[in-house]
C-alpha cells in the first residue's frame, strides 16, 4: 500500500510536472496603461471605453484552437488615462509545449481596444496614430514607437511602402519616453528621419492612442461599431455594449450619455 507520504509527494509531481517539462509558469500578472486622446486636438478624451480581452489557446497534435477568455473593461479619466491589471500572457509557447500543449494551455498577451461614440474605434484610420514608450537597455535605445499611416491616401501608401513589410517599427529617440507621452510633450509627427526597431524585440512600456473624431455625416455612419476592433462572441461586456446600444453607462460613479448624432 502507498503511504500518505509517497501520494503527497506524487501528486506534487503531477502539478509541477508541466513546469518541468514544458516550461510553463503559472501565470504573472501585469499591469497595462495608457491615454486615449483626440488625434487632431491632442485632448484628452475621457469616458472612452478601454477593454482586454485575453486569449485561451489549447493547441494539439497538428491542430489547435484558441479563444476568448478573461476580459476586462475600464472608462478613461478626465486625463484620458486608464489602467488594467491582468495576465503578462505568452505569445511564444514554445516548440515543446506547441507539439503537445492540449496538456498544458497558455494565456497570450491581451488584445486591447478602444471604443468612444463620435470616434473611429482604430488608431490605423487616417489621422489616428499609437505611440509606445520604448525601452532597450541592452541596445541603449530609449524613444518612442510611432504608428501613424498619415492623413491622407498619399502619405499612406508612402508609409506602407516604406514600413508595412519591413517586421519593424518606426522609432523616434527621445529622453524619457514614458514621461512625454504621459505629459503629451510630443507632436506625434515623424521627424525628417526616423529609425527602425525589429517588431519581434518590441516590449513597449505605456502607450498613447489617438483616436480620429467623425465629423462628416458620412464618416459618422463609418465610424459606428467597432471596425477592425471586431466583438468577440459570447463575450460579456456590458459597457461596451451599452455604448454600441446608444444607452448611457457608468462605472464607479462615473456615467456617460453619449447619444450618437
Amino acid at each position: 500500500m502507498i503511504s500518505f507520504k509517497r501520494c503527497k509527494r506524487l501528486i506534487l509531481v503531477l502539478i509541477l510536472a508541466p513546469t518541468l517539462l514544458f516550461g510553463f509558469d503559472f501565470p504573472g500578472y501585469a499591469t497595462y496603461h495608457g491615454k486615449v486622446i483626440d488625434a487632431d486636438t491632442l485632448k484628452p478624451i475621457e469616458g472612452a471605453i478601454v477593454y482586454a480581452i485575453w486569449i485561451k489557446c489549447r493547441p494539439g497534435i497538428g491542430s489547435g484552437s484558441c479563444g476568448p477568455g478573461k476580459v476586462k473593461e475600464v472608462l478613461t479619466d478626465a486625463e484620458g488615462e486608464w489602467v488594467i491589471t491582468g495576465p503578462k500572457g505568452n505569445d511564444d509557447p514554445g516548440y515543446i509545449r506547441s507539439i503537445i500543449g492540449y496538456l498544458v494551455p497558455w494565456i497570450e498577451s491581451p488584445r486591447i481596444g478602444y471604443y468612444k461614440k463620435g470616434y473611429f474605434p482604430h488608431f490605423t484610420v487616417l489621422g489616428g496614430f499609437a505611440a509606445y514608450a520604448y525601452e532597450n537597455k541592452s541596445e541603449n535605445l530609449e524613444g518612442i514607437i510611432l504608428y501613424r499611416m498619415g492623413d491622407t491616401e498619399e502619405e499612406k501608401r508612402k508609409f506602407l511602402d516604406e514600413w508595412g513589410d519591413c517586421h519593424c517599427y518606426p522609432f523616434i529617440p527621445v529622453k524619457d519616453p514614458e514621461k512625454k507621452l504621459h505629459m503629451l510633450d510630443f507632436d506625434f509627427r515623424y521627424p525628417m528621419f526616423a529609425k527602425r526597431v525589429p517588431s519581434f524585440s518590441v516590449r513597449t512600456l505605456y502607450g498613447v492612442i489617438g483616436l480620429k473624431r467623425a465629423v462628416t455625416p458620412e464618416e459618422k455612419r463609418e465610424a459606428r461599431g467597432l471596425g477592425l476592433n471586431g466583438l468577440y462572441p459570447k463575450v460579456r461586456q456590458p459597457l461596451l455594449m451599452k455604448a454600441l446600444e446608444n444607452e448611457p453607462y457608468s462605472i464607479e460613479g462615473r456615467r456617460y450619455d453619449d447619444v450618437q448624432e
